[in-house]
């Protein structure tokens, strides 16, 4: 009898799960000024000292299997050559399904006129998916066998931008070269995403900055998401704001900056769902930690 409750419960999670992240957009952060270049390469050239960061993402508190990202980024600056070269890892996990994917990029600037420059950047990596499907029940005879998959990527990103005013980029992080993904019938689909990004810096007398950021992201098989912040730091040092997405989730973000570090915190949430049950909502919890060598500089 437990074993069938058990299963149930499994079978049921992992409907709720499939049926959610059909509907739901590719993953992405809140917390763009904390890490740029996981969504574009490109952005590294905005800290050119170079950056260490990670997010951390975890969604549908108080269920297990629920979705959770973890984004990290790390980089070198060459300012002599106007460049940056750096890696990006990414690992995401949804109920018996991983995702690990770790690339390395390199990004130039070039200058346009007397204070604007185009930044080009270009990535290359790996992607491995696993999927533990035979632990869900061993007995059942239909559940698929455990799949391991590896693939190559690569992918680049354009960005004009101003130091420390604004940003405009376009991005494909990850071009697919292979099915990865695509044979089955997974949850994950692993066709190539683009993003947009753009962001800026407007002071507001001495003390108070203004700093309202854009994502658009697409893909052919979803539809399009498109999202705006918008933080107010005093002394660009504490920063209060909020993001809206274009199918309804809010969320409220902190950030805090001092001696180079850097730590965010947003929470996520869609005030038209209900929540699964009493145990479990439909709230999403962010982290964002960094470090900028030569202190918080550019865009915050």
């Amino acid at each position: 009898m437990k074993r069938i409750q058990r299963s149930m419960l499994t079978g049921t999670v992992l409907m709720l799960l499939a049926i959610a992240l059909k509907a739901q957009q590719p993953l992405t952060y809140t917390q763009h000024g904390q890490l740029r270049t996981s969504i574009n390469p490109a952005g590294s050239l905005l800290q050119q000292e170079g950056a260490i960061s990670v997010v951390g993402r975890r969604q549908w508190v108080g269920i297990d299997g629920a979705p959770s990202v973890i984004w990290g980024s790390g980089h070198v600056g060459m300012q002599r050559i106007g460049a940056t070269a750096g890696v990006t890892v990414r690992h995401e996990s949804l109920a018996v399904e991983k995702l690990t994917e770790a690339s390395a990029f390199f990004a130039k600037s070039v200058r346009i006129s007397e204070k604007e420059y185009l930044g080009l950047a270009l990535n290359a990596g790996m992607s491995y998916m696993q999927g533990n499907y035979s632990g869900l029940d061993p007995i059942d005879p239909t559940v698929r066998e455990d799949i391991r998959e590896t693939d190559a990527l690569v992918g680049f990103g354009i960005m004009l931008y101003r130091p420390e005013k604004y940003y405009v980029g376009l991005s494909l992080p990850r071009l697919m070269l292979g099915n990865l993904g695509l044979a089955g019938d997974s949850r994950y689909n692993f066709r190539n995403v683009y993003h947009v990004t753009a962001g800026a810096l407007f002071d507001l007398g001495v003390d108070f900055q203004f700093r309202p950021s854009m994502l658009i992201t697409y893909s052919e098989n979803l539809r399009p998401q498109a999202e705006a912040s918008a933080m107010f730091f005093v002394k660009r040092i504490a920063g209060l704001g909020m993001n809206i997405r274009s199918y309804g989730d809010l969320a409220g973000m902190v950030q805090l900056n001092f001696s180079g570090f850097g730590v965010g915190y947003s929470y996520q949430f869609n005030p038209r769902n209900e929540p699964l049950s009493r145990s479990i909502n439909n709230s999403t919890h962010e982290i964002g930690l960094c470090y900028r060598f030569g202190g918080i500089v550019g865009l915050l």
